[in-house]
């Protein structure tokens, strides 16, 4: 570690541990082997730890600035003030040490998930627990799938072929770089498309439920599955390959082989238009 990636772990250690500044300080100092008074020199203004506690809040102030921008969402779902006590304690208890505030909101699900008291049957403790931790885990996959390498730059993937064309000789398919899927206890889309219209929302049903979020065109897709499409993707993703998907999805869905073909005979194209699969020779690059 250089003194650069020491002295930002010093500063980090400090603002992140609990505890009164001067003895935060301390602590700081053995840990790193530094101090205070030389890394940090003091004015006629302010003493060395006068300004390591302008510095303190002012870089919380920007991480909580972040945290709510992460999650616009959740802190819509559970108010402000009780959003900012956890986002607050996720802080504290889960520092990031990477140098991309990207990172910094990273495990913020697991932590809310973690930080659950044990959970009776009732309704009630599922909206109230699980709920929030879906929509995180839904906010976060979304600002992934956003960064993630995806399907821009390939060529169309809808040729004006009749569909049969994607089954025919050795024309294979393969799930984007950036999909991703997840298994819910929620509703979640009508919700987040609500609030992002700046519009009231009721919360959302309790269901079991299949989401897949991928990209394409640089739009970032958010839709419900059916339980043999999101396990056909699932497969893919796993094996790349389509037959072995497309009887895994039969399987799981308790259908029948020769009908889940059926169904993807027309459902290839939808899946194509989304960016969730594209060709295997169109993926070729990736």
């Amino acid at each position: 570690m250089n003194k650069l990636e020491t002295t930002q772990r010093w500063l980090t250690s400090i603002i992140i541990r609990p505890g009164r500044l001067h003895e935060k300080i301390i602590a700081a100092d053995k840990t790193y082997q530094l101090d205070n008074s030389k890394m940090i020199r003091a004015s006629r203004r302010l003493s060395a730890e006068g300004k390591i506690h302008v510095y303190a809040r002012g870089y919380v102030l920007r991480l909580m600035e972040c945290m709510r921008a992460d999650y616009p969402l959740l802190r819509n779902l559970m108010g402000e003030e009780l959003f900012d006590t956890f986002a607050q304690a996720y802080l504290v208890q889960v520092p990031s040490h990477s140098a991309s505030l990207f990172d910094l909101g990273e495990n913020f699900p697991a932590f809310l998930k973690a930080s659950q008291p044990p959970k009776t049957n009732s309704a009630e403790d599922g909206i109230m627990f699980d709920l929030p931790v879906e929509l995180a885990q839904v906010e976060r996959i979304r600002s992934e799938v956003t960064r993630s390498k995806g399907l821009e730059g390939m060529e169309d993937q809808l040729p004006e072929e009749d569909p049969l064309f994607y089954f025919l000789g050795t024309s294979s398919f393969r799930t984007s770089p950036c999909l991703r899927l997840l298994s819910l206890k929620f509703e979640l889309t009508g919700f987040v498309k609500t609030v992002e219209r700046g519009e009231a929302a009721s919360t959302p049903a309790k269901k079991d439920n299949f989401l897949a979020i991928s990209r394409k065109n640089y739009s970032v897709n958010m839709q419900e599955l059916e339980a043999w499409q999101w396990h056909y993707l699932q497969e893919l993703i796993i094996t790349g390959d389509h037959y072995a998907s497309a009887k895994k999805a039969a399987v799981e869905s308790n259908s029948r082989e020769e009908d889940i073909m059926a169904d993807l005979l027309l459902w290839i194209p939808a899946a194509l238009s989304c960016g969730y699969i594209c060709t295997g020779a169109q993926r070729k690059d990736l």
